[in-house]
């Protein structure tokens, strides 16, 4: 049996844990009342889409992927072990606790119970953390392999090159597969483990056990992307998110491409690089077409750009939540506590943190090296894309290790038992002004990125979560749930794109001149949205006006060539066009109808009759 003196010192550990837990517990359940619980939305629904795919052993349309490989493939062996949608959220919610006790350890090992038991507190109570844990498993990915990462990296001034650098190379590498931004923090491996004070053939083993780490899952990303034909080393995208942080529409904050709003897919990306380039693209030509724009951009507009990128920092350090997926400050409201912490637990971490950073914390010189390096290029990697506040997450366990610190040291300068903080001239004067410029560029940069907030933002803000909310109950079939969403998401956002498009689909068959007046008013906001030409001429084609039709799915297909939706239906109009030309007894006109429709995908049963009675071919597998 444990003894009183032994469980007294866990008693607190304890308690700090299960509230951590009960939390996220609670965060879970308040997620799992949402319609994007099971029906996920975004980037979700891609990565759910792709754990399907490898888990039945298909070929994913998205290769190269958007992420690096193994992601998808992580998530596809646990779909193909069992692991439904719930189940992967919950190994999300399991992975983030599994990073908050590794937290807790490292502190523990190199700075002390005290710090151990900040870090618990700071990190358990952070509601950003707690609130990515029950969508896929992207985000605690990451966390968890830096972690992993900074202390195998500690290790490594106790021990002879071996395990700890292959350890600290290969969590880096697994970390770069998920966020190929974590790549950055390569470079600064390097020179750390070329900086420690001890023989050179010594750190160059190091360096070499280390590399044995950090190669080998690159490689096979790059295999897998088939690198180098494709153009894509580790990720597909990293072009057209680097065009959506810098043009003229850009506030840093959305995801929005250019010319197509916040709805846009990789398929509206794929068609207009094609259609100005004039040929298709691989995904990695694709990527170098956008950034292209994108450098092209920032040179012709240097003060915009040096603008905007000022705009992105400030929101980095802004405690209020952005995001494209979700709503965290919409979401948040479905708890108090949640809403609560949201705002509050950032500058619980980002403050202390940067101050601890500042006075020379942590007393572990290495780590502090480390920390200091890792927040600077991970951090800074955001800035040319947009800011959100899932990209942020990795670098809450790296700002809870200095904050623990600083709150061990202040406990015990408190109980009179550590020793003053020594700030011996100059470098105490160096030091004190190190910390007033951390404690008050966050708080400047704050209040800058508030007086530059458009008018309307938290509205637009709310308007696009009710449209993802609308989406989910829609891919659900409750109609009636959806179009409250949408109905609110307009009077909430007029502006935003694609929301009419879907309302106008549950009106069609209610009440269809409302349905037309809303895919008119999607056309009036954006006159390049394929979407609302087919749906305008799925309505029609729905009403017996098959030239109408036919005309608004060829508009469709000029703006948009690879949209399988609108090809099929102009088929089908086609037909019916050429049926109704027969029975009229205009045979050229039937016949023209029939080529027409042969050069679309459209093969049914109006298709086999036009095609019989005019002797034309037919294709065998019709549907």
């Amino acid at each position: 049996m444990l003894r009183a003196g032994k469980v007294r010192p866990l008693l607190l550990p304890g308690l700090l844990l299960a509230l951590a837990l009960a939390l996220r517990v609670d965060w879970h359940q308040a997620f799992r009342e949402l319609p994007i619980y099971t029906s996920p939305a975004v980037d979700e629904a891609l990565h759910w889409q792709w754990a399907q795919d490898l888990a039945a052993g298909r070929g994913s349309p998205e290769l190269p992927y958007f992420r690096a490989p193994l992601y998808p493939w992580l998530l596809g062996a646990l779909r193909a072990a069992g692991l439904g949608l719930a189940g992967l959220r919950w190994a999300g919610t399991l992975l983030g606790l599994a990073s908050l006790l590794l937290l807790t350890w490292t502190c523990r090992r190199w700075l002390g119970p005290r710090a151990a038991l900040a870090a618990l507190a700071l990190a358990g109570l952070s509601a950003t953390w707690i609130y990515y844990e029950p969508q896929l498993l992207l985000e605690h990915t990451v966390l968890f392999l830096l972690l992993a990462a900074t202390a195998a990296w500690l290790r490594l001034h106790e021990r002879p090159p071996g395990p700890a650098d292959l350890a600290c190379g290969l969590a880096l590498g697994l970390a770069a597969i998920a966020r190929p931004n974590a790549l950055l923090l390569a470079p600064l491996a390097t020179l750390l483990l070329l900086a420690l004070a001890e023989p050179l053939p010594r750190r160059l083993q190091r360096l070499g056990m280390w590399a044995a780490g950090w190669l080998p899952p690159l490689a096979l990303v790059a295999a897998l992307n088939g690198w180098p034909a494709s153009g894509v080393l580790v990720a597909s995208q990293g072009g057209v998110n680097l065009w959506i942080g810098n043009n003229a529409q850009a506030d840093g904050r959305s995801a929005l491409l250019p010319g197509f709003g916040p709805a846009w897919e990789r398929a509206d990306a794929s068609a207009w690089a094609r259609e100005e380039s004039g040929h298709p693209l691989t995904p990695g030509g694709e990527s170098a077409f956008y950034a292209g724009h994108a450098q092209r951009w920032v040179l012709e507009h240097p003060a915009a750009a040096a603008r905007l990128l000022a705009l992105k920092a400030a929101l980095l350090l802004d405690p209020q939540e952005q995001g494209n997926n979700t709503s965290p400050s919409v979401l948040a409201r479905r708890r108090a506590w949640m809403a609560a912490l949201l705002p509050l637990s950032w500058w619980l971490l980002l403050l202390p943190g940067l101050a601890g950073l500042a006075l020379g914390f942590p007393r572990h010189a290495g780590l502090r090296r480390w920390v200091l390096g890792a927040l600077l290029l991970y951090g800074g990697s955001f800035l040319p894309f947009f800011i959100a506040g899932r990209f942020r997450l990795p670098l809450l366990p790296l700002l809870a290790l200095p904050a623990a610190d600083l709150a061990a040291w202040a406990w015990g300068r408190w109980r009179s038992d550590e020793p003053p903080l020594p700030l011996p001239a100059p470098s105490g004067l160096r030091r004190n002004l190190a910390l007033v410029l951390a404690l008050a560029l966050p708080v400047a940069a704050t209040l800058w990125s508030r007086a530059q907030q458009p008018p309307g933002l938290r509205e637009g803000q709310e308007g696009w979560q009710a449209f993802q909310l609308g989406n989910a109950w829609l891919r659900l079939h409750e109609a009636d749930s959806a179009r409250a969403c949408y109905d609110r998401a307009l009077r909430l956002a007029p502006a935003l794109h694609e929301v009419r498009l879907n309302l106008g689909l549950l009106e069609a068959s209610r009440r269809p001149a409302r349905a037309e007046s809303l895919y008119r008013a999607e056309l009036a906001l954006d006159p390049r949205s394929a979407k609302a030409w087919n749906n305008l001429g799925g309505l029609w084609l729905g009403q017996g006006r098959e030239s109408e039709a036919a005309e608004a799915f060829r508009q469709a297909l000029a703006l948009r060539p690879g949209l399988a939706d609108a090809a099929w239906n102009l088929g089908l109009a086609r037909a019916r066009q050429g049926l109704a030309a027969l029975a009229a007894g205009d045979s050229a006109a039937a016949a023209a109808a029939l080529k027409d429709c042969g050069a679309t995908p459209y093969r049914g049963r109006g298709y086999e009759r036009l095609a019989r009675a005019l002797g034309g071919p037919l294709s065998s597998g019709s549907p």
